[in-house]
């Protein structure tokens, strides 16, 4: 199934290349840097961990696995508009039940422009209204179908390092984390506690680990000297893709990822 979240930087248009890459059979799926989690809905794993450092994204994931149907109603009673948008995005969601913080996450990911999650230092939501395309409508079945595939999940709100410190033998992971690309910022994903470039050293570490203890990856990473150094002992490959976080459609434009997993089998797919 598609994802219920939009997210600046989703893998979607990746999905073939991610697809045969993805051992035949694993025991557990699992995803530090899950985001909209585009992979693990479009996979359905039964079994999964799901991590990321931003709470309210985790939040949203747990209220969902714990009642759907409560979430969607919150959902229905938020009035659309530009002016009620910045009215929900001024809530303060520590006041707010678990449920309502679902809610208010999914209409601000829903209507925000393109998408992108983004604070400001005291790590309030400032993305401004993106006035959306068609009439969209937050659909009953599709929630109810995400929360029913989030019921064999582990939703863990941690540094993508305790994450895979979890994974064991037979797991397969799947990592695509924040882009960190030395004297150039990315438009994509703010966080006071974000991804950067000196996180590349520890994610390399983790790599080699898991290697080591035979558990089988796949990363995706944009294609940058920081990337090729970071995955150079997994052979990467480029695959071609479009950005989609631009602030206009026709400054959207190609790019490359680059692609590498551990185990050889897999990557003859590449």
């Amino acid at each position: 199934m598609k994802p219920i979240i939009r997210w600046a930087g989703s893998k979607r248009q990746l999905l073939p290349s991610l697809r045969r890459l993805t051992p035949d059979k694993f025991n557990r799926y699992v995803e530090p840097f899950c985001g909209s989690a585009c992979f693990f809905f479009d996979l359905e794993p039964s079994s999964a961990i799901l991590g990321d450092l931003n709470p309210e994204l985790i939040m949203t994931y747990k209220a969902l696995q714990r009642d759907a149907s409560l979430v969607f109603e919150c959902l229905q009673r938020i009035p659309k508009g530009v002016g009620n948008y910045y009215k929900i995005r001024a809530v303060d969601p520590d006041q707010l039940c678990d449920a309502e913080i679902a809610a208010r996450f999914l209409y601000l990911n829903r209507y925000c422009f393109n998408g992108i999650y983004r604070t400001n230092k005291q790590g309030q939501f400032n993305v401004p209204y993106g006035s959306p395309k068609r009439n969209f409508h937050f659909d009953y079945d599709t929630i109810l179908s995400a929360a029913k595939l989030l019921q064999g999940v582990i939703l863990v709100n941690q540094d993508f390092e305790d994450t895979l410190k979890r994974v064991d033998s037979g797991d397969f992971v799947y990592i695509d984390p924040p882009y960190a690309v030395a004297k150039r910022k990315i438009f994509a994903e703010y966080h006071p506690a974000g991804f950067n470039t000196k996180d590349l050293k520890r994610l390399g570490h983790s790599l080699a680990q898991m290697h080591d203890r035979g558990i089988t990856f796949l990363i995706s990473y944009a294609d940058s000297r920081e990337a090729r150094e970071l995955l150079a002992p997994w052979d990467p490959r480029r695959v071609r893709t479009h950005r989609h976080i631009a602030g206009f459609a026709y400054d959207r434009r190609s790019a490359y990822e680059l692609l590498a997993t551990n185990t050889k089998e897999l990557s003859n797919g590449l």
